[in-house]
């Protein structure tokens, strides 16, 4: 799949930015693709706009507050990661994950979010996603995903599938 352009309302210049194709690594004699890092002015604006809804954790710092609900934090993060269950993204090789996804009290993962991560991951790589809950949608009338969510679950999970549609072409 040829890369995306990711644009963010708060860029300057407006030009879009191209995301790096995906790396290729061998591990354990699989070929397993990498998702690129999200770019430095890309990561600000996402830090930013996640900041309303609870921030975003690293990796490490999401495993502790796992700790609280589950015997193996680290092993359920990374199936989630892995499996491509959770908003996650990659800066300067840290796992960086939004807060908005996660039942706060249980530290599961919120079904509606769920979902609409579901009808994504396969159009976008990690930092498209994560950018597509912040950026202004069409499909809601010029409101976030993010903010969307609060009011009504289901609207968003009809533009994450309309999307989806037109990202596949």
């Amino acid at each position: 799949m040829p890369p995306v352009a990711v644009r963010f309302p708060f860029d300057s210049p407006p030009s879009p930015r191209r995301i790096a194709p995906s790396r290729t690594a061998r591990i354990a004699s699989h070929d397993v693709t990498l998702a690129p890092a999200v770019p430095a002015a890309d990561f600000d604006a996402m830090e930013a706009a996640y900041w309303r809804s609870g921030g975003i954790v690293s990796g490490d710092e999401l495993a502790l507050m796992l700790r609280c609900c589950s015997e193996q934090p680290l092993s359920r993060l990374a199936r989630w990661i892995v499996a491509r269950e959770v908003v996650s993204f990659d800066r300067h090789g840290t796992t960086w994950l939004p807060l908005f996804q996660f039942e706060r009290a249980s530290m599961s993962l919120r079904p509606e979010v769920a979902a609409i991560v579901e009808e994504l991951v396969d159009v976008f790589d990690d930092g498209e996603l994560a950018a597509w809950f912040v950026v202004p949608n069409a499909w809601l009338h010029g409101g976030t995903p993010i903010d969307a969510l609060a009011e009504c679950p289901s609207d968003v999970r009809e533009a994450a599938r309309a999307d989806r549609f037109i990202a596949r072409g």
